[in-house]
């Protein structure tokens, strides 16, 4: 019994939990905690336990700890989400930890890199991990087009309150950001295992306060540029929030309220350049007869110039849509969601798993759009759509960029997540791909958070969450060109050139 008892101790000695305060560090970085000052220093514990690990296994255990609770932490709305749409309590939990397990091994994998580095002395060791830092979070969205991936965490999104630090985004794109952040905490890491004096440690994360003062200095100078510049055109937007009860829309017998309040907010919003409804904003598929012509009658008796309306489509098949109306109802242009929701809109590895699990959606599964879409043009302005979660992946926005994208739309249906962060978490991604992108983001969702973000992340409007509203706002359209959508991938290219010359030396060595 004594033997076990000291086993079981030491496995929670205060080191083996220093892992799990990088995760609390992290989870209070995002919304609604928002505290993110707290993630410079937040990879430092992490950092400290993978440089004093002696095994690979104990690097990998801490790692894919600090991982599996931060993510407990981040996504545990996936629960309510579950429970509200009729799963039961142990399966939704079972849906959670098995969701946070899976995204884990970003941080086993990245611990297990800190391990093997370690050979290049702990004076470099801080520049190697914020390298493979980098290349994991750019790696893990482009994963994405061949599997099942959530990359819904970047350590960047953390900064999202703060203008001058994310302006940098335009040049590194959120990888950039992520990258310093990280190089911060490994840094601070690493000073507590060298047993250099105070001075010389101070010495050595001087590097960290001028790259932070360069970034700051940058996004400084942006910003101050940026008053300075007049917009090509502004474009009045009318973004419609209805709240309506995502279980319930598909209720027949409530139809005829949905349609009520449509109506209503799309009265309410008349005399706008452009009205944008939010994603599956009907109660009907948009190709059905009637339907058709009710959207028709509503869009054409508004006075607005143009709609763009969220809507299930089954042409062709079935697909998760947006439609450009023109002043008359008639569709001028559509375009079909090009990366679907796992497990909402679809289900990954269909024959194995799809007799087990049912999509959460009430319509069952989807089929993805054409990767290659034509870009909306509303009145001579190119609109690059994107339809919910779309917004976590930048090369969908720097594409649209490359392809003339003069400004960006973003409709959603946030009530999956009720009243918790992710609705919160949701809306600061958009803020990345308007600073990326250096092009405005106009975003519609069901139950908020609706708004406009200007090319430097500024929130020019913003609704409240689950207020039923229509807000008015302009949305300036500017003829700024951002590096990142044209030269990003070349950043990628020399940060994995860099990181394959260093494994190479690793193993020659």
């Amino acid at each position: 019994m004594r033997k076990k008892s000291s086993k079981f101790r030491q496995l929670f000695t205060a080191h083996s939990l220093l892992p799990v305060l990088s995760s609390l560090l992290l989870i209070l970085s995002y919304p609604k905690f928002s505290q993110g000052w707290l993630a410079w220093f937040a990879l430092a514990p992490l950092s400290f336990y993978i440089l004093k690990a002696k095994t690979l296994k104990s690097a990998a255990a801490g790692g894919a700890a600090c991982g599996f609770v931060f993510y407990l932490g981040l996504l545990y709305w996936i629960y309510p989400t579950m429970r509200a749409g009729g799963v039961g309590p142990g399966v939704s939990v079972l849906g959670l930890a098995l969701l946070s397990l899976t995204l884990s091994a970003e941080f086993l994998l990245v611990s297990v890199y800190g391990l093997k580095i370690k050979r290049a002395g702990i004076k470099t060791w801080p520049y190697l991990f914020a390298l493979g830092w980098f290349l994991l979070e750019y790696g893990k969205v482009y994963l994405s087009l061949k599997a099942a991936w959530f990359p819904w965490f970047m350590l960047g999104y953390t900064q999202w309150d703060y203008l001058p630090l994310i302006q940098i985004a335009s040049v590194t794109g959120v990888y950039g950001i992520s990258a310093a952040i990280c190089l911060s905490g490994a840094l601070l890491g690493s000073l507590f295992v060298l047993k250099d004096p105070v001075r010389k440690k101070i010495i050595r994360f001087s590097p960290v306060v001028l790259i932070f003062a360069g970034i700051w200095f940058f996004g400084a100078r942006e910003l101050s540029q940026a008053g300075a510049l007049a917009p090509v055109k502004s474009i009045s937007a009318a973004l419609l929030q209805p709240d309506i009860d995502l279980y319930s829309k598909w209720d027949a017998s409530k139809s005829g309220e949905v349609i009520s309040v449509m109506e209503g907010l799309a009265a309410e919003a008349g005399g706008a350049d452009l009205v944008v409804w939010p994603e599956n904003a009907l109660p009907c598929w948009l190709d059905e007869p009637a339907c058709g012509a009710w959207l028709k009658s509503v869009v054409s008796s508004g006075a607005a110039a143009g709609s763009f309306v969220g809507s299930v489509s089954k042409g062709g098949g079935k697909y998760v849509a947006a439609f450009l109306l023109d002043e008359k109802g008639e569709i001028a242009s559509s375009y079909n969601k090009r990366q679907l929701v796992p497990f909402g809109e679809y289900v990954p590895l269909r024959d194995f798993l799809g007799e087990y699990i049912k999509p959460v959606a009430a319509l069952g599964e989807f089929r993805p759009g054409n990767p290659d879409q034509e870009l909306m043009d509303f009145k001579g302005t190119k609109i690059g759509s994107a339809i919910c979660y779309e917004s976590v992946f930048p090369y969908l926005f720097t594409g649209d960029t490359r392809d003339g994208a003069d400004l960006f739309v973003n409709i959603t249906n946030d009530g999956w997540y009720l009243d918790t962060a992710a609705p919160y978490q949701h809306f600061i991604v958009n803020i990345f791909r308007a600073v990326e992108n250096r092009r405005s983001v106009v975003r519609a969702a069901n139950n908020g958070i609706s708004g406009v973000i200007d090319p430097w992340g500024r929130v020019l409007a913003k609704t409240a969450l689950n207020e039923r509203t229509v807000l008015r706002a302009s949305a300036p359209v500017y003829s700024e060109q951002a590096f990142f959508p044209y030269y990003g991938h070349w950043l990628a290219a020399a940060a994995l050139l860099m990181f394959s010359a260093f494994l190479l030396a690793l193993v020659l060595v």
